[in-house]
């Protein structure tokens, strides 16, 4: 029992160390990190590209079907510049593969709907029970002659399926906790996507001031290969190269 009160234990503080995440999405690297200036934010290095007129931050993410690209930037002007619409501003490219631009605020709805979902407890196997019988007899002897007597009794084991109800329990007790962690992250992804997603219309950014976009892209067929984010503000373009 205490051994595998310890292992419930271990498994519940265990975190895999699968390289950054955010919003439990996968962080996709720079292909040469050496060529980038890096921030951090959130325990996420970004990488930055900028100029004598804006700074441009970008960081990449996925999940199962989409591609996140996160977007940063400041304006170092002494006059109001406009951040084109979506369409306009923020480019993804993959050689070779058809990749689309969805709506943000529908993938934030997604993530929302998600969230709700409450989590189904997996029901124990059966076990059937193992018998035992147990005699009780006395032996009498009259001359040649033994007589025996006595009683049998037959009990049913149960044990197996007590085991196996406990380490459902844990099984459970461990599943639950990995799903209400992921529903946390779903509604703070959610929240964030929704206050961060650019519209169609041009954008202001005052002198000093700086912005956080999200535009969400989707990939026709799902294929790990290189791809590049283009920002284009005005008569500025800045490059990331991305390696998957």
């Amino acid at each position: 029992m205490k051994r595998i009160l310890v292992a419930l234990c271990l498994l519940l503080a265990m975190h895999p160390a699968l390289g950054a995440d955010r919003f439990g999405r996968q962080v996709i690297q720079v292909s040469d990190p050496k060529s980038y200036e890096v921030v951090k934010r959130d325990d996420v290095n970004y990488a930055v590209r900028s100029n004598e007129r804006f700074s441009v931050e970008c960081l990449v993410y996925r999940g199962r079907e989409n591609y996140y690209v996160e977007v940063n930037v400041l304006n170092r002007t002494n006059a109001p510049v406009t951040l084109p619409a979506l369409s306009n501003f923020i480019n993804f490219d993959k050689p070779g593969y058809t990749v689309q631009r969805i709506d943000t605020m529908e993938v934030a709805k997604r993530s929302a709907l998600a969230a709700g979902v409450r989590f189904t407890p997996t029901p124990p196997p059966y076990v059937p029970p193992t018998y035992n019988t147990t005699v009780n007899a006395t032996a009498t002897t009259y001359g040649n002659q033994t007589n025996i007597s006595g009683t049998a009794t037959t009990r049913a084991d149960n044990s197996g399926q007590a085991g196996a109800n406990f380490g459902n329990a844990v099984g459970n007790a461990i599943a639950a906790h990995r799903f209400y962690k992921a529903q946390r992250t779903e509604v703070a992804f959610s929240h964030f996507l929704a206050a961060h997603v650019q519209t169609d219309l041009d954008t202001a950014l005052a002198p000093a001031e700086s912005r956080s976009i999200v535009a969400t892209f989707e990939q026709s067929k799902p294929k790990k290969k290189p791809f590049m984010v283009t920002v284009a503000i005005g008569t500025d373009t800045f490059r990331f190269d991305y390696k998957e």
